[in-house]
């Protein structure tokens, strides 16, 4: 039962992810489906959803689409409900972070699922210091979830993504910000299942994935 909702879910993710970033074929980006603040004041609410699956080259889609499935996927132990609820939550704290935070957005707008990502791998890494048997699994997980919050401080102090030249522009005007959004409301995300006790103690090991960019058309 876990196994067919999962391959409808991820099924139904990738579905959404091709559809919205089919402007891709012909040279740009599904612009009235990123998230811009006035548009979404006068009406366009769908864009709060909406926004989080759009991207603006094929080079940001295959970074984020591919990060973001594999961590989903890793979330096969816990409920659908819950893995819809990670999701949510780590996509709306990356919205907040940005739009407390990064001004380029007004105009420019914003898009991508990495801030999504790195709330998921903070998940990921935690399920790992708390659920795994394995003490290599226990502390891989801890190492990374050092590495994300720290990396999502970092970016998110400087205005910059890691390692942002190497990407040559493909990813738009990033905003670093989204990241820590992303992570700590995946963190927060987390403690709450926990403290509900919604969440069934598991023995899976996750996916582990590299963390990665993320853009809007101004674009985080």
């Amino acid at each position: 039962m876990k196994t067919d909702s999962m391959r409808f879910e991820l099924g139904a993710l990738a579905t959404i992810i091709v559809l919205l970033n089919l402007p891709l074929l012909h040279g740009t980006c599904a612009v009235d489906m990123i998230f811009l603040p006035d548009h979404v004041a006068a009406g366009e609410w769908w864009r709060v959803f909406t926004h989080w699956f759009v991207h603006v080259s094929w080079y940001h889609l295959s970074l984020d689409a591919t990060a973001f499935l594999m961590l989903y996927q890793g979330l096969a132990g816990q409920s659908a409900f819950e893995r819809m609820g990670y999701v949510l939550i780590c996509g709306a704290g990356s919205l907040l972070a940005s739009l407390w935070s990064a001004p380029i957005i007004q105009t420019q707008g914003l898009c991508g699922l990495s801030g999504i990502a790195h709330g998921l791998m903070a998940i990921t890494s935690l399920d790992q210091m708390t659920g795994a048997t394995d003490r290599t699994v226990r502390r891989a997980g801890a190492v990374t979830f050092v590495i994300v919050i720290t990396k999502s401080i970092i970016e998110a102090v400087n205005g910059r993504i890691v390692f942002e030249n190497l990407h040559f522009g493909a990813l738009g005007s990033p905003v670093a910000v989204c990241h820590a959004g992303g992570a700590l409301a995946g963190l927060a995300g987390w403690v709450i299942v926990q403290w509900s006790g919604a969440s069934l103690p598991s023995s899976r090991t996750t996916t582990q994935c590299r963390v990665v960019k993320f853009s809007s058309p101004g674009v985080a």
